[in-house]
This record gives C-alpha cells, sequence and structure tokens, in this order.
C-alpha cells in the first residue's frame, strides 16, 4: 500500500545540547528553546558558574528538558536574567538558583506562563532528590 506524502511520519533526532557552566549568560551556558537535553560538560569559574533555562515563553507548556550533570563539580540552575522567571515557585534570574549536582539527572519542565518551570533531580543510582528549594 502506498503512502501519500501527508501521511508520512516525520522522525526527529534529539541531539543533546553540550553546555558548560559559567558565571554570566552566554550562549556557552544557555540552553536553546528546542532543546529536549543538556549535558553540562565543564565549567568555566568555578563552582558558583550557571546553566540558564530558555525563556518561559519561548516553549510550549508540559515542554520537558533533561539536564545530564556531568561537569566535574556542582553547578547552578537559573532563569534568564532579569526575566522575573520561576523554578519550583522561586524567582531564579539571578536573585536565586537551584544547586545541581555532579553526576545527578535533572528534568525541567515548563508549568505554565506565570508558574514557570518545575525541577526534579535524581541521583546516580535512581533515587528521587528531595525536592529542590532554590536560594
Amino acid at each position: 500500500m502506498a503512502i501519500r506524502e501527508n501521511q508520512k511520519v516525520k522522525y526527529q533526532a534529539f541531539v543533546p545540547v553540550h553546555l558548560l557552566a559559567d558565571d554570566s549568560d552566554s550562549n556557552v551556558n544557555s540552553i536553546p528553546a528546542n532543546a529536549k537535553s543538556a549535558v553540562v560538560t565543564g565549567y568555566v569559574n568555578d563552582t558558583d558558574d550557571y546553566i540558564v533555562l530558555p525563556p518561559v515563553a519561548s516553549c510550549e507548556i508540559g515542554h520537558t528538558i533533561t539536564i545530564i550533570a556531568s561537569a566535574g563539580t556542582n553547578f547552578e540552575l537559573r532563569t534568564p536574567a532579569s526575566s522575573e522567571e520561576e523554578i519550583n515557585s522561586e524567582n531564579c534570574d539571578g536573585t536565586k538558583e537551584a544547586l545541581l549536582t555532579d553526576t545527578n539527572i535533572y528534568t525541567v519542565t515548563k508549568i505554565n506562563s506565570t508558574v514557570g518551570w518545575m525541577l526534579e533531580g535524581r541521583t546516580a543510582i535512581g533515587a528521587y532528590q528531595t525536592a529542590i528549594i532554590p536560594d
């Protein structure tokens, strides 16, 4: 049976974005809005370095991003500077940030444009972390 052009299944490869944690917002540490996963492979300065989520308005409700923490040290997670956007109900545009532990895997999910992002973490042995409260 022939498949018409409009019936073909389209496959899209989701290649992870590779980032370095840094101490200022840039292309080096910012997750693009269309990313499904990001691997943090290192850091530029120290454990105060961070990565940045995409603007919440640039993603659909329910959009999830998997973050693999493989930087060689812990680092932070923020929302874009001066955005007033939240991670786990805390403004994380530089006022606060969420600590990500090296070797853990994290999932962020857009809840909506008001609440922002929900962050969950799992340890290297697959156990869920307790609630992550940005500080």
